[in-house]
């Protein structure tokens, strides 16, 4: 884990014990909610990506729809090349996590991760808290 993680664990240690027992559909959602956080500083196409992640879940869109988003996000963040900033990664990366069809990419540890980009973006603990508590 990173330090951020260290950081983490006590103060959000029961929403994530809470969600370790979710199913990966439930953690995608968490990780859409997350992501909705970082919206501000997100690639342009962020919010129909978004929408698209939840559709998934909800099984009105393919998973090839989300490979298409996905590497558009990519294709985006490597437009900006070096002045891509911690926090355009960060976000961007936050995007991409919700637009992976596998389950395995919704796991209580890639949840732990989202809520490390998350943080690294600068949103409020609070608010990180106030997602994973809806969940």
């Amino acid at each position: 884990m990173t330090d951020v993680a260290f950081a983490v664990l006590p103060e959000f240690s029961a929403a994530l014990a809470a969600a370790s027992q979710s199913s990966p559909a439930a953690v995608h959602r968490l990780q859409v909610g997350l992501a909705r956080l970082v919206l501000d500083l997100a690639p342009p196409a962020a919010p129909q990506q978004l929408e698209l992640a939840a559709a998934f879940i909800e099984g009105r869109a393919e998973s090839s729809a989300l490979t298409e988003a996905r590497q558009d996000c990519w294709i985006y963040v490597g437009s900006l090349a070096c002045g891509c900033s911690l926090a355009d990664s960060a976000s961007a990366h936050a995007i991409m996590t919700c637009l992976e069809p596998s389950p395995d990419a919704h796991s209580p540890q890639a949840l732990l991760e989202q809520v490390e980009r998350v943080l690294r973006c600068g949103v409020e603990r609070a608010q990180v808290l106030q997602v994973l508590q809806q969940g």
